[in-house]
Parts: C-alpha cells; sequence; structure tokens
C-alpha cells in the first residue's frame, strides 16, 4: 500500500512541470520581493529626505515628500494583497505602471525645478533596469514586455520635453545629448530584453529541477521502502521485548517517580517565578486560548493572570497590536506544523494603553500520531532592547551616511611610530587606491610607509608639536599612490587623550589636493606673468608722462587722466581672479568632459585675443563688442551654469555704432561681483540698444550677504573714457530692485578729436 502511494505521487510529478498551483506560488514570491524592494526605497528615501530637510533643501524635500507619501499609500495596497495572498494579474500590471510613473515624475520634477541635467542622468538608467530585475522574479513575459515599453517611451519623454527647454544646456555636453540619450534607452530596452531571457531561464530550471527531484525521489523511496519493511518489523519484535521488560521496571519506579514529580513541580513553579518575562501553555486555536499564564504576565500586559485563564476569559489576541497579528499568526503556524521552535518579536498593548515590543520563544506539544496539542513558550518584555536598538541603527546609519559624503577620508590612527590605523571611511581608496581594510591594524600596507619619504620627518614633527601643545594640526605632504603616483594631501586633525593625559589615538580627515597644489603652482607662474605685465605697464606710463611734460597745462590734465583710466582698463582687461577662475573652471572641464574643454579653451583664448588686440583703441563697433561679449557669456555660463543668464536685444541700426571697448565687459562684472545668486534666484542680466543712441544695461538686484569691498573702480572707469571722448556721458542708477548703466553709442565724427602726443 505505501509503495504504490509513493508510484501515484512520484507519476504526478514526472506528469507536470510546472503546474498553475506551482507558477501562482512562485509569482506570489516575486511579488512579495516587489513590495519588500518599494519599503526599503521608502526607508532610504525617507532618509534622504531628512538629511536634505537638516541641510535646508526645503524645496527638493517637499518635492520628494509628495513622492514618498503616493509610493507609501500605494505600497500598502499592495502589501496587504500579498499578505492575503491575493495576486490576480491586473496588480501587477499596475504596480508596474505606478512605479514607472513615480520614476518619471521625479525625474521630470528634478531635471524641471532644479536640475535640467536630471533628465537623463545616470542613476536613471540604472533605476529602471532595477525595477526590470524586480519583475523578472514575477514570472509574466506580458507584464515585463509592457514595462519596457512604458519605461522606454517615459524615460524619453521627461528628456524630450526637458531638452526642448534647455537644449543649449543639454546639447554642449556629449554625454547629455540627445545622441547619448537614445543610446541610454538602447541599453534600457537591452536590459529589459535580458530580463526576459532571464525569466525564460528560470522557469526552465524550476521545471528540470523537479524533474529531477521527482526521478531521484521515486528510485530513492523504493529503495527506502523496502528497507524499512525489514527494519520496521525487526523493531516491532525488540521493542515488545523492551517494553515487557520495562513495563515491570516502571511499575517499581512508580511510587519514585510520583515523589520526584511533586518535587520537580515545586521546583519548576520556584524558578518560573524567577523568569523574567511569563512562561505560557495555551492550545493551538485561533485565539491561542491560555490553559496556564504565570504570575509575571502582569507585569508584561498589565493584566492579571486570571483574566487570561478563567472565565469569561480575555483572549490573548486581543492584546496583540492589530498590524502584528498576522505575522505572529503565520510564524508560529509554519512552526507548529513544521514540528520546529519559534521565535519571534512583535508588539503588545498593555491595559493602560501603552504599546511595548515582546519576544517570544516556544514550541508545539505533539501527540504520539504527531497531532498538536499545547503550544508551550515565554514571552518576555524588550521594549528598552528595542529603542536602543534604534538608537545604534540610527547612529551608525547616520555615521555612514556623513563619512560617505565628505570629500576626505576620516581616519583614526594610534599616536606610535608608524602611524598605525584603527578606522578609516572608504574614501581612503579613492586618495590612496588601497581600501580602508588594507590599513587596520597594518594589516597589508602601513600609512607611515606610502607617506613619501622627504615628508615623512616633517609630518611627524607637526604631529609631535600638536600632541605636546594639545592643539590641532593641519598638515600638507605628499604620499605615494598604489599606481605608483605621487600625489599631495592635506590632513586636519586633532590628538585624543586618556585620562591620564597620554596621547592614544589621532582623529583627522585626509583630502587629496594635488589640484589645489598644481593650481597655486600655476597660479604663481601667472603672477610673474602679471608683474612683468605691470612692470611694463608702469615704464609705458613713465615714458608718456616724459612727453606729456612739453604739452600745455589743460592738455596735460587730460591726457594724465586718459593714460590713468587706460591703465586701470588694463588692469581690469587682465583680472587675475576672473582669469584663475577660469583656469580653474578649464581643470575640471578637462577631467569630465574634454571636448566642452576644448570649447571653453576656444572662448577663453578669444576673450585674450580682443583683449590684446583692443587695449590701445578708443572706441569700437558695438558689432565687435558683441562678438567679443558672446564668448565672455559662454565662460559665465560654464561657471555658473543655470544662475546666470544674459539676454541682448540689439537693433540692426545700432551694430555699427560705437562704445569704448570692455565697457560691456566691466558692466557685467561689475553685476556677478555685488550680486548673489542660484538656480533657483538667477542672475538676469538684460542688454538691448533701439536706436535711441544708448545702449543699455539692466540686472535685478540680489545684494550679497557679505558686502563685497566697491572701489568704483569699474564706473569711474567708463565714465573718464567717455570724457575723454565725447560730451555724452554714462548714466548709472539704482530704480527699485534693478540696476540701470545707460552708455551712449557714438559715431565717428561726434567723438572728440585726441590730439598725438607723439
Amino acid at each position: 500500500m505505501i509503495e504504490k502511494d509513493h508510484n501515484d505521487f512520484f507519476s504526478a510529478m514526472l506528469s507536470k512541470k510546472l503546474s498553475p498551483k506551482l507558477l501562482k506560488e512562485e509569482r506570489l514570491k516575486g511579488t512579495r520581493l516587489s513590495v519588500t524592494f518599494r519599503w526599503l526605497f521608502i526607508l532610504l528615501a525617507g532618509t534622504l529626505l531628512a538629511v536634505q530637510i537638516s541641510l535646508g533643501y526645503t524645496e527638493t524635500a517637499r518635492h520628494g515628500l509628495i513622492l514618498i507619501f503616493v509610493y507609501f499609500i500605494t505600497n500598502l495596497f499592495f502589501w496587504y494583497a500579498v499578505v492575503n495572498k491575493y495576486n490576480p494579474p491586473y496588480l501587477g500590471f499596475l504596480g508596474g505602471t505606478i512605479d514607472i510613473a513615480i520614476i518619471c515624475y521625479h525625474i521630470y520634477g528634478m531635471a524641471a525645478f532644479f536640475d535640467p541635467t536630471a533628465a537623463t542622468a545616470a542613476a536613471t538608467t540604472f533605476l529602471i533596469p532595477v525595477i526590470f530585475m524586480i519583475y523578472t522574479f514575477r514570472l509574466n513575459k506580458i507584464l515585463l514586455l509592457y514595462l519596457i515599453i512604458i519605461a522606454t517611451i517615459g524615460f524619453n519623454l521627461v528628456y524630450f520635453v526637458q531638452f526642448s527647454q534647455t537644449p543649449g544646456l543639454l546639447s554642449a555636453n556629449i554625454s547629455l545629448s540627445p545622441i547619448s540619450h537614445i543610446f541610454k534607452s538602447v541599453y534600457i530596452i537591452a536590459i529589459g530584453l535580458l530580463c526576459i531571457y532571464m525569466q525564460n531561464s528560470i522557469t526552465r530550471f524550476i521545471e528540470k529541477q523537479l524533474e529531477e527531484a521527482a526521478q531521484k525521489n521515486q528510485l530513492d523511496a523504493g529503495m527506502k521502502i523496502e528497507q524499512q519493511k525489514n527494519r520496521f518489523a525487526a523493531e516491532l519484535i525488540e521493542k515488545e521485548r523492551a517494553l515487557n521488560s520495562k513495563l515491570e521496571e516502571e511499575i517499581k519506579k512508580k511510587d519514585a517517580i510520583a515523589k520526584q514529580l511533586k518535587a520537580n513541580k515545586e521546583q519548576i513553579k520556584s524558578i518560573i517565578s524567577n523568569l523574567i518575562g511569563f512562561t505560557y501553555r495555551c492550545l493551538p486555536d485561533k485565539e491561542w486560548t491560555m490553559l496556564f499564564v504565570s504570575d509575571q504576565v502582569e507585569d508584561v500586559t498589565g493584566y492579571k493572570p486570571g483574566s487570561f485563564t478563567d472565565h469569561p476569559m480575555t483572549p490573548f489576541s486581543s492584546v496583540m497590536h492589530p498590524d502584528d497579528m498576522e505575522y505572529v499568526k503565520t510564524c508560529i503556524s509554519e512552526a507548529v506544523t513544521g514540528r520546529k521552535k519559534f521565535d519571534l518579536e512583535y508588539r503588545v498593548i498593555k491595559k493602560s494603553g501603552e504599546t511595548i515590543w515582546v519576544y517570544e520563544s516556544g514550541r508545539g506539544v505533539y501527540d504520539k500520531e504527531g497531532n498538536v496539542l499545547f503550544i508551550d513558550g515565554i514571552i518576555t518584555d524588550i521594549s528598552e532592547k528595542k529603542t536602543a536598538e534604534d538608537k545604534l541603527r540610527d547612529t551608525r546609519m547616520l555615521v555612514k551616511s556623513l563619512t560617505s559624503n565628505l570629500v576626505g577620508a576620516v581616519s583614526r590612527t594610534l599616536h606610535d611610530e608608524h602611524l598605525t590605523t584603527k578606522y578609516y571611511s572608504e574614501k581612503i581608496s579613492d586618495i590612496t587606491g588601497y581600501s580602508a581594510d588594507d590599513f587596520i591594524d597594518n594589516k597589508n600596507v602601513r600609512f607611515s610607509d606610502i607617506i613619501y619619504h622627504e615628508d615623512l620627518e616633517e609630518v611627524k614633527k607637526q604631529v609631535a608639536e600638536s600632541v605636546s601643545n594639545n592643539l590641532p594640526y593641519s598638515i600638507e605632504f605628499r604620499i605615494v599612490h598604489k599606481n605608483g603616483r605621487v600625489i599631495w594631501v592635506q590632513e586636519n586633525g586633532r590628538p585624543v587623550f586618556d585620562k591620564a593625559s597620554n596621547a592614544i589615538y589621532l582623529d583627522g580627515i585626509t583630502t587629496e589636493i594635488t589640484d589645489k597644489k598644481n593650481a597655486e603652482h600655476a597660479l604663481i607662474d601667472a603672477k610673474q606673468e602679471l608683474e612683468k605685465l605691470n612692470r611694463q605697464l608702469e615704464k609705458t606710463v613713465e615714458e608718456r608722462t616724459a612727453r606729456l611734460t612739453m604739452a600745455n597745462t589743460q592738455l596735460l590734465k587730460l591726457q594724465k587722466e586718459n593714460l590713468q583710466s587706460q591703465f586701470e582698463v588694463l588692469k581690469q582687461q587682465v583680472n587675475p581672479h576672473f582669469l584663475f577662475n577660469s583656469l580653474n573652471v578649464l581643470t575640471s572641464l578637462i577631467r569630465v568632459d574634454p571636448e566642452l574643454a576644448e570649447m571653453f579653451t576656444e572662448k577663453l583664448s578669444k576673450v585674450y585675443r580682443y583683449v590684446l588686440e583692443n587695449k590701445d583703441k578708443d572706441l569700437v563697433t558695438l558689432a565687435t563688442e558683441l562678438d567679443f561679449i558672446k564668448a565672455y557669456i559662454f565662460l559665465i555660463n560654464i561657471r555658473f551654469a543655470g544662475k546666470v543668464f544674459v539676454k541682448i536685444e540689439i537693433a540692426d541700426t545700432d551694430s555699427d555704432r560705437q562704445v569704448v571697448p570692455m565697457a560691456l565687459q566691466l558692466l557685467m562684472e561689475n553685476a556677478i561681483k555685488h550680486n548673489t545668486f542660484s538656480r533657483k534666484n538667477p542672475l538676469n542680466i538684460e542688454v538691448s540698444a533701439n536706436g535711441g543712441g544708448y545702449l543699455t544695461v539692466v540686472n535685478n538686484l540680489q545684494d550679497r550677504k557679505t558686502k563685497m569691498v566697491s572701489t568704483g573702480v569699474g564706473l569711474i572707469n567708463i565714465s573718464k573714457r567717455y570724457a575723454l571722448l565725447s560730451d555724452i556721458q554714462p548714466v548709472f542708477e539704482i530704480t527699485g530692485n534693478q540696476f540701470i548703466a545707460k552708455i551712449p553709442l557714438l559715431d565717428k565724427d561726434f567723438a572728440k578729436h585726441e590730439p598725438d602726443l607723439d
């Protein structure tokens, strides 16, 4: 009979590959995975929102809060469906649509209101394939194909909406261009098709495993049945003999056992009364009807033992938190069915209304036929433990977040000869090429060994001085990267002392400053060139001053003002601050976008070529000045991306009229210098000329909180140069929240004649 039942079972397994019931179970597992992923994403996004709010990014946080709220509400619905094992196909399509919609709306919101480049960010091409991977395990090809289609449409729709609004910004960078975006879309589709292939492979794998397992179990079962027949017969005979022998012994020991049982009951009662939690025995029904509860139940729940055992009784299920009821029921049911011990944590509502966390451990008690009779266990109050665990988890997440977002690597080292490392954040790998684990307790490398040999003694000397004076230290020195390259780093830290005032640790942060050092050398070279240029200018001024002594007093006065004005113009034209900022931007672009760096270099050379070609001219045409200013605006857009906007409207009739060279550049630089601006509140500069005889430059006023020292050199420079050329003077005024500058547009015949001093 046993052999027949086994053969029928395995025949059924061999005749079915992947039954509808098994397919339904596998799809339910995939659904649970997607719901769990959403809870993890909500937790991660909520943590990010808390950090953003603490840092002051309220606008970005408000945008994210709306999405998280929507995501939370919808995921409650999906969670409830999964708990109840309700998983019709339309829920998969609904969940996938919501996932893709949330991602696309988030991309659109970030691109539209905060960063246009978010529309084609690399994070997007990562997040959408993750959604594909999660839905792969639902084993629904049509659903997966549907996700690929709507994700591709949504991803491209958001990008081209943003591209229609900021085509210049996205086209200027090849990694953000439409061509690049198309390749990203192809990449997303390819990942989706790979997921479909993987889904087919998973299905075939499950079918193959079922078939092989069925065949193997059928063979093993046949052999085991025969062995069990023989063993069962021998065991029955042996058990019968043993039972007869034990029966006589049991009769003799009955009285002794009764006495020992009474003593054991007293001992158990004493032990139970001293336990931290309370013990119980209950029936395996829906309400967990209590047959016995120890006195400590009142300390945990606030209810007396009789409340759960006497009639009318309070069901123990009534004190469980409603949100944890299904979880507790599932865990205990699975453990009892599998004849295993169960351990779980859940919430209980005390008689006072207070919610606490408890830990429950127990197992089932069975009869000889394997039917469960009772459930025995112990329940302990762990509220303080859960509170401590939550605080510890939050602290660890905060430390990890802070150290991962720092530019440098946080460290703690011993104050010994080799600066033995006890802790390094993972950023040290980006700086040295070695992992943090390589340095811990000098496992694979000592930090003192990678310090450049010429700098080692100076580093130790400065650390010793810091320890001796109990002061922070800041040291710049060189280290040897794992690849052999010598780089510069800066370490800021301070010593940590024990109660006996002995230095035990050095806590600090190490930052790579190679680019800074290279920039300093470049600045020194530029400074030397500027000093040389200034000496040449001084020599020129001296020579021209000597010639001016031959002119009359009035002419001498005018020419001296002209030379002084030109000198100030040259100083403004070769502004070191502007040059250094431009070089810093160029250095950054060379690493991240060589093509854009090449365009930046071309525009920068055009600016300085214009300066050199027109530095000795009194007037240039407005068209020439505007051609120069377009190159200057390009540099501004790269440096202050999305923060400064320049609008130019010039009538064709004014293009041939003349202005003093660099006047428009000085006014723009003056606006940037004295105003604050951001992506949210940009600086708007409008340049216009409509045939009225003036070139008007208007910018909105957004005064800096920290006032820049104003020398007035730029505006005075423009006024003096026009005084030498014309009777028409520039006008500078503040109206409401705008600064307005009007500079004359001159004709050649109208300008004053300048005498030739040579």
